[in-house]
């Protein structure tokens, strides 16, 4: 009974000092004073609107806000779903420093009156 009770102390005592792999990543936190990584998001996309054109298309304007200190250019998909019909279509946007600007996608081959039924939409960066 006093062996396991001294080999248990004896383990209790020991278990920081040992130099079995297992632990991994820094022994410290970093200090504040250290930079962190920024976020990457240049541009977003803030509304979608979606409106009939004159000849009764569907037509999609994509409101896109840079909020960074530099001009910035990315590609912008949109998907539009009607019923069985799927397109997108893909345009580079360029929007200057802290400012916003519309950005107009024409679907020609999809009817307002398709869309606005049982339509759908969205947009993603590539």
């Amino acid at each position: 009974m006093k062996r396991r009770r001294l080999l248990a102390l004896g383990i209790a005592l020991l278990g920081g000092c040992s130099d079995l792999p297992g632990a991994t990543g820094p022994r410290t936190p970093p200090t504040p004073s250290e930079p962190t990584a920024a976020p990457t998001r240049s541009l977003r996309v803030t509304d979608l609107a979606v409106e009939e054109a004159e000849d009764g298309h569907l037509r999609v304007v994509a409101t896109v806000r840079n909020e960074t200190t530099t001009q910035r250019t990315r590609t912008l998909r949109i998907r539009v779903r009607a019923g069985d019909m799927r397109t997108e279509k893909r345009q580079t946007v360029t929007v200057a420093a802290n400012t916003e600007r519309g950005v107009v996608f024409d679907f020609i081959d999809v009817a307002y009156d398709d869309f606005s039924g049982n339509g759908s939409l969205n947009s993603t960066w590539v």
